[in-house]
C-alpha cells in the first residue's frame, strides 16, 4: 500500500493549460488496481487532447495513456493482481454491448474510452486501473522499454491488418515515432522495409537504425519504384495522416498490393482512387490494438531486447517531470524533438 495520503498530477485544467496539482491518493474498488506510475509516454494522441483538438475528451483530465509501474493497491475480492508487482495496462475502456463488442471487436467499440483521455490516466504518481487489463511486465525487460508497449501495440495490430509475412517488401510513408516503430515491427516479422519521410532529421534517424529510406521532397515516388525495380510494395503503410502520405502510398503499392491507413487526416483527403480500382488495391483501416496484441507486444518487445536487432532506448529522446509536460508537447509540436519524450512523476 501506499506511504503517503496525497500524490501530485499532472492536471490538463483546460485546453492549452496544465497544472501539477496535490491531491488524495485513489482507493481500488471492486475490479480495480492502483498503479504507482514508473514512468509514462507522452502520446501524439497527448498532443490532440492538450490542444482541444480531441473529439471526445473532456477536461479537466489527467492524461497519460502510454505507462508502466508497479501494483501497489488491489480492490475488495481481487484476485487477478500482485501488489509490487510490475506491469502495464491495455488502457482501452469498451462498453460491452455494442455490436462491435458483441462480435468480439472491443477495441472498435462504438463507445471506446481510454484511461488518460476519458478517465485519469499515468501522469501522476498513481492512478486506477481495471484490474483484467493488467498484464505483467518480464523481469528482463528495463521500464524504459516497458513504457513503450502501448505504441509498440498499434505497430503489432498494424502489421497483423496487413497479413504481412517474411520476404515482404513494405513501405512506411512517415517516420515518426509510430512510423519506426511500425519498421521494426515489421522487419522483425522478417518484411523487407522501407521508411519514406520529409523531415531531414527523421530521415537520419530511420537511417541510423538500419532502414532504407526515401526523401518525400525529392521525387518520392521514382525512388521508390528504383529500389524495388519497379514492381511497386505488397504493403504500404501510410502513417504520416497527410494527403500526399496517401498518395505516395497508392501509387507506390503494387498491382493487388495492401495499403493500411495508420495515420489520423487533420481534413478529408484528396486521393486518386481510381488507381485502387485500375490496380485492384486493398485499402485497410487500423485502429489501436486487440488486447492480444497487447499481450503479444510484452513477448516481443522482451525478445527484441534480448536479440539487440535494434537499440530500443533511442526511440526515446529526453525524460521529463509532471512539470515539464507542457514544455515538451510545445518542443514536439515545433518539431524539436524526434523521439519520444518520456514522464518521471518521481521527479520534482
Amino acid at each position: 500500500m501506499a506511504q503517503t495520503k496525497t500524490m501530485r498530477t499532472a492536471v490538463t485544467t483546460q485546453w492549452k493549460r496544465l497544472e501539477v496539482q496535490t491531491t488524495t491518493i485513489p482507493e481500488p474498488g471492486p475490479g480495480q488496481v492502483r498503479i504507482r506510475t514508473s514512468l509514462a509516454g507522452i502520446c501524439g494522441s497527448d498532443i490532440h487532447i492538450f490542444e482541444g483538438h480531441h473529439p471526445t475528451a473532456v477536461a479537466p483530465v489527467v492524461q497519460g495513456h502510454e505507462f508502466v509501474g508497479v501494483v501497489d493497491g488491489i480492490g475488495p475480492d481481487e484476485v487477478g493482481a500482485v501488489v509490487g508487482q510490475r506491469v502495464v495496462v491495455e488502457p482501452l475502456i469498451s462498453c460491452g454491448v455494442c455490436e462491435a463488442c458483441r462480435r468480439g471487436h472491443v477495441h472498435v467499440c462504438r463507445k471506446l474510452n481510454l484511461l488518460g483521455i476519458h478517465v485519469n490516466g499515468a501522469f501522476a504518481e498513481y492512478f486506477l486501473a481495471p484490474a483484467r487489463k493488467v498484464i505483467a511486465v518480464p523481469e528482463g525487460l528495463s521500464d524504459r522499454l516497458a513504457v513503450l508497449t502501448e505504441p509498440f501495440a498499434v505497430g503489432v495490430h498494424v502489421c497483423s491488418r496487413a497479413g504481412l509475412a517474411p520476404g515482404m517488401r513494405a513501405l512506411v510513408v512517415g517516420a515518426g515515432p509510430i512510423g519506426l516503430i511500425v519498421a521494426m515491427v515489421a522487419q522483425s516479422a522478417g518484411a523487407q522495409v522501407t521508411l519514406a519521410e520529409i523531415s531531414p532529421s527523421r530521415i537520419a534517424q530511420a537511417a541510423s537504425f538500419g532502414f532504407a529510406t526515401i526523401d518525400s521532397g525529392a521525387d518520392a515516388l521514382k525512388q521508390a519504384m528504383t529500389l524495388t525495380d519497379g514492381d511497386g510494395y505488397d504493403v504500404v503503410f501510410e502513417v504520416s495522416g497527410a494527403a500526399a502520405g496517401l498518395g505516395l502510398a497508392i501509387e507506390a503499392a503494387r498491382v493487388r498490393g495492401i495499403i493500411v491507413q495508420v495515420g489520423f487526416f487533420s481534413k478529408p483527403p484528396q486521393a486518386d482512387l481510381l488507381k485502387l480500382i485500375l490496380k485492384e488495391l486493398s485499402l485497410v483501416g487500423s485502429r489501436v490494438y486487440a488486447n492480444e496484441d497487447f499481450r503479444r507486444t510484452v513477448r516481443l518487445l522482451a525478445r527484441m531486447a534480448g536479440e539487440g536487432r535494434f537499440d530500443l532506448e533511442r526511440l526515446i529522446s529526453e525524460q521529463v517531470g509532471l512539470a515539464g509536460i507542457a514544455d515538451a508537447i510545445g518542443r514536439i509540436m515545433a518539431g524539436e524533438v524526434t523521439g519520444k519524450v518520456i514522464v518521471d512523476p518521481s521527479v520534482k
